[in-house]
């Protein structure tokens, strides 16, 4: 891959390797730092990826790494929450699943991202996550069920 074209797709992906961050990080500092290592860490690697079509799902499994090793490296305080991140939207318009997004196991909320954040299709998810495809549908059905279950409550939440 070229060099223009690498920051051409970067360019395009950004906000989608950053979902992906702030969902494993929770916080959007840290976020925007693992995107950075991951930018860095592909474009060290530019050799490594052939076809366009791949370099999504091969940029958010550097992505996901870069946080999850930024995650095991966090120093946590007593009493320190670091989920502002989730405080409001990603986008620029209201999103209610993202408002209920830290409540829902990890597993599955990075399942959820990926699928209807990033738009991946499952056999890319399987690769981003380094799973079965069947894990991912297995996943991607619970993380549904438990988006469903936080709505619900919120909604009854709100009556009272």
């Amino acid at each position: 891959m070229r060099v223009e074209k690498f920051c051409e797709c970067v360019g395009r992906y950004r906000r989608d390797f950053y979902v992906l961050a702030l969902a494993i990080l929770e916080n959007s500092a840290d976020a925007e730092d693992a995107v950075s290592n991951a930018i860095v860490k592909a474009y060290e690697h530019i050799g490594q990826v052939s076809a366009f079509h791949k370099f999504k799902p091969w940029m958010l499994a550097i992505t996901k790494n870069e946080a999850l090793k930024l995650k095991r490296k966090r120093l946590y305080l007593p009493g320190d929450q670091t989920l502002e991140a989730f405080s409001k939207p990603v986008t620029e318009h209201y999103d209610e699943l993202w408002d209920v997004m830290p409540k829902i196991t990890e597993e599955y909320r990075l399942t959820v991202v990926l699928f209807y954040y990033a738009g991946l299709s499952l056999r890319d998810i399987s690769e981003v996550l380094d799973i079965p495809v069947g894990t991912v549908k297995s996943r991607l059905s619970r993380g549904r069920a438990e988006l469903k279950a936080e709505l619900e409550r919120g909604n009854q939440n709100d009556r009272i």
